[in-house]
């Protein structure tokens, strides 16, 4: 009931403004009718002059906004000023702006609608309690019927939007706000002016979080071959031609402008990847091809290598751009300067090569890692040392490997003979040296997370590799990667500036598992136990354990306190060793008694008192060893033994 009755006002409110003048026969088309309502005449003229009358006399429906007369007259549209066909196009654009298809009547409108209109540009309505409005012209009489449609007489001519004035590339992603970095790394490898011609080119834009998140960093491009490489990057976001988002289809394949092939993926929800970077942003239209947004930074894909044919080498860290930009040339003027020689017209690096030499880099299917060290050239020695070591085998295999890769200097500044591994013991060394520098599975330097990380090692030993600041350093003498992500078949090669020496093996712990309850070890001058004598626990572990690089000693029962009788079949560590590890655990009350055998003569004994130590009933003896006379003559006898122990062992 509301809704009738606000259209019932506007009815009214539009039937109040009606010109007297204004009569319309159902029976005729609209540009019959708006011929005969005395105030379209301007109208009329121009779609005559458009050549749409014979479109709006179709069977339609159309929906007609029509300008007064008065309105053409306050917009200052002269129509003799449109006499060249630019001038004609620009004014049928203006009369298709009023006409939509379909009958619209009022009652089939409401606040904020909006409809396109024939020449395809958008029209927005607003309706109040007052007026109805289409864009900022007032409707002042609504559903004047035709045979063919419907006109709403309107107060002002619509004018069409500008349409937007398009720009190159460059200037296109420079305008957006979230492709600063991109269109510095473009400066940077001087491919601005590439992306300003003519193309077509699409080009798959990452966002400057996109730069972020692959860690690049611009002021590191720093010499022809690092730009290069950025190049090779940049370039693999360029497709030379127009590709808009509907023409992308699942797996479709393209060859990049840098030679590599890069495949879509087109999810069931629409959604669209190149690589393994979504689509954020489709068909930006510029005056020279189309811009995708990304949100990652396209790397281009390993896996090939730059191969010469005829040297059989290879040039490590060459991208397809730099592999395919080699040029011999005869007194050829750069820079002032006349060259002959292989010419790379990327780097502008010359290299004194044959011709043939020159003419056969190839870019080509990378092979195992052993074969990719030993086309480095930079690798002989360490090609010979996994030849000794018996590894070619192990790294030519189809099982990936991250090797990090010492020069031929590295191998001259460690000062490794390979003729000095001649025997299984020593060979053994060498592979383990070796093992040291292999990582299973295949690690890219863009994989590496900044700071500390520990990996296992082919050898089992634990290998760090330490990133700071984009400088990648390996093992705890931090030899230093001078070149990474070389690929093979197999894996990747890092070359670093040292040979990587596996950690010693560490001691091990010869009372690992055992409970010591007391270690004794051996007084400062190498001749007594230390402590001497030692109280335990029944069930408790005593512990022996010291190195004497002066002498040996050892551990073995006697039958009594400071006695030099052995008890036979009795506790003993073993023969006198300058090292020595040996515990033993006690499981009945008792005093055990021990001395070392070597030095028994000087009174080195120990004792071992468990529980209550076994107490032996009292004697006469034990009486006698308690008079004063007795003790008397104990002290005197120690001291006089004393006095000829310190002698000997001075004589010693």
């Amino acid at each position: 009931m509301r809704k009738s009755i606000v259209y019932t006002l506007i009815a009214c409110l539009l039937v109040s403004s009606l010109p007297f003048s204004v009569t319309a026969d159902a029976t005729d088309d609209i540009p019959t009718n708006a011929a005969g309502t005395g105030i379209h005449d301007s109208l009329v003229a121009a779609l005559t002059q458009a050549d749409l009358v014979t479109t709006l006399q179709g069977t339609g429906p159309f929906t007609v906004f029509a300008p007064t007369d008065q309105a053409f007259a306050d917009a200052g549209i002269d129509l003799t000023t449109f006499d060249t066909d630019e001038e004609n196009a620009t004014l049928v654009d203006i009369l298709t702006y009023h006409v939509v298809s379909g009958k619209v009547m009022s009652t089939d409108l409401s606040d904020g609608l909006e409809a396109t209109a024939l020449n395809q540009d958008t029209l927005t309505f607003s309706v109040s309690s007052s007026e109805v409005k289409v864009n900022d012209a007032v409707v002042t009489l609504a559903d004047v019927e035709s045979s063919n449609g419907v006109i709403h007489v309107i107060d002002k001519v619509l004018m069409p939007p500008a349409d937007p004035v398009l720009v190159d590339i460059p200037a296109t992603a420079q305008s957006t706000g979230v492709h600063t970095a991109l269109v510095a790394a473009l400066s940077q490898a001087n491919l601005v002016a590439t992306l300003q011609g003519e193309g077509p080119f699409t080009v798959f834009a990452p966002t400057d979080q996109a730069f972020t998140d692959a860690g690049i960093d611009l002021s590191t491009f720093d010499t022809p071959e690092e730009n290069a490489t950025l190049a090779d990057i940049l370039l693999y976001h360029v497709y030379a031609g127009a590709v808009p988002a509907s023409a992308v289809t699942d797996g479709l394949a393209v060859t990049m402008v840098n030679g590599d092939k890069a495949t879509f993926s087109v999810g069931t929800d629409g959604s669209v990847t190149i690589g393994d970077a979504t689509v954020t942003g489709a068909d930006v239209e510029t005056s020279n091809g189309i811009i995708h947004v990304i949100d990652k930074v396209l790397m281009p894909p390993a896996g090939e290598i730059c191969y010469n044919m005829v040297s059989h080498t290879i040039i490590p860290g060459a991208t397809n751009l730099i592999c395919n930009s080699y040029l011999y040339v005869e007194n050829y003027t750069m820079g002032g300067q006349t060259i002959t020689g292989c010419y790379n017209t990327v780097t502008h690096a010359v290299s004194d090569v044959s011709a043939a030499i020159c003419g056969a880099y190839m870019w080509t299917p990378a092979v195992n890692l052993a074969m990719t060290a030993g086309a480095t050239t930079i690798h002989t020695s360490l090609v010979a040392a996994l030849t000794a070591a018996d590894l070619v085998t192990t790294l030519s295999g189809d099982t990936e490997y991250t090797v990090f890769a010492p020069s031929d200097d590295a191998f001259a500044a460690a000062g490794i003979d390979l003729d000095s591994f001649d025997t299984p013991e020593e060979i053994a060394v060498l592979t383990d040296i070796l093992l040291y520098h292999v990582v299973a599975g295949t690690t890219m330097s863009t994989d590496l997370a900044e700071g500390m990380t520990t990996v296992s090692a082919a050898n089992s030993d634990d290998l760090t590799i330490h990133v700071a600041d984009g400088a990648v350093m390996v093992g705890t003498a931090m030899a230093n990667v001078t070149l990474a992500d070389v690929p093979a078949s197999n894996g990747v090669i890092h070359v670093i500036d040292q040979v990587l020496t596996p950690p010693a093996d560490a001691t091990p712990d010869p009372f690992e598992g055992v409970n010591c309850a007391v270690t004794i070890g051996l007084t400062a001058d190498g001749y007594g136990f230390s402590p001497a004598i030692v109280n335990i626990e029944n069930g408790e572990t005593v512990c022996w354990s010291w190195t004497d690089a002066t002498m040996g000693h050892n551990v073995k029962q006697i039958d009594g306190a400071q006695s030099t009788t052995f008890v036979a079949d009795g506790v003993t560590s073993g023969a006198a060793a300058t090292t020595v590890a040996f515990h033993q655990t006690f499981t009945e009350n008792q005093t055990f008694y021990y001395a070392c055998e070597p030095h028994i003569s000087m009174n080195m004994f120990g004792e071992v008192v468990v529980g209550d130590g076994g107490v032996e009933p009292t004697s006469d003896d034990d009486d006698d060893e308690n008079t004063p006379g007795f003790m008397a003559s104990t002290m005197i006898l120690a001291a006089l033994g004393a006095i000829l122990f310190m002698g000997r062992r001075r004589s010693l």
